[in-house]
């Protein structure tokens, strides 16, 4: 704790405006970029965090809505059971038949469960015109891809901004190590006697 202590208050001393002698024009420039930098980064984040919640959170609650309207269970017979050539190569699957909302009869098949067995009835999802869907979109799901969607958001700005830091700060660096080289060519002959 001491450690991350020593280390803020490093930080907060770097960062804070003075009139230390020492310190060159080059190294305020540098506090002032990561200033701005961090400032920024905190805007542009919680501004794409309500972004992404705002888009994809939303899109995905009115997919939810819609979904749990245009899509029911039935009862569904299984017909046959067996193997069956698919696009995949030969796999198993389950035939099915169903009656839809307005009495219509429609087939079908499915990847079949452990206790598929002709006669037996099994539910299954339709849509509104009565063919096989997926079960509707659940507010888990919508959680999941808003968070993974803040998360994208946030990991491509924390990757925009370090890029930007490692820009400046390498022209920031070739400035010091010019000055410096300056710096220790007045300075030297007075320390080694040598001209």
């Amino acid at each position: 704790m001491r450690a991350l202590t020593i280390q803020v208050l490093g930080c907060v001393r770097y960062l804070r405006p003075d009139r230390n002698p020492l310190r060159r024009p080059v190294d305020r420039v540098h506090a002032r970029l990561v200033a701005v930098l961090t400032a920024v980064f905190l805007v542009t984040g919680v501004i794409a965090a309500l972004l992404m919640i705002h888009f994809v959170g939303g899109a995905g609650l009115r997919a939810e809505h819609h979904q749990a309207r245009a899509r029911y269970q039935v009862d569904a017979l299984v017909t046959a059971t067996g193997t069956a050539a698919s696009r995949n190569g030969i796999g198993q699957e389950t035939r099915l038949r169903w009656e839809d909302r307005t009495g219509g009869v429609h087939t079908g098949t499915v990847v079949p469960t452990g206790d598929d067995r002709v006669g037996v009835h099994r539910r299954v999802w339709i849509n509104q015109k009565g063919h096989l869907t997926a079960r509707p979109r659940t507010h888990a799901q919508t959680l999941t891809d808003t968070t993974l969607a803040v998360f994208a958001a946030l990991t491509s700005l924390t990757i925009l901004h370090a890029g930007v830091y490692a820009a400046v700060n390498r022209r920031l660096e070739r400035r010091r190590m010019a000055l410096w080289e300056d710096a220790w060519a007045a300075t030297a002959p007075r320390w080694t006697g040598r001209s």
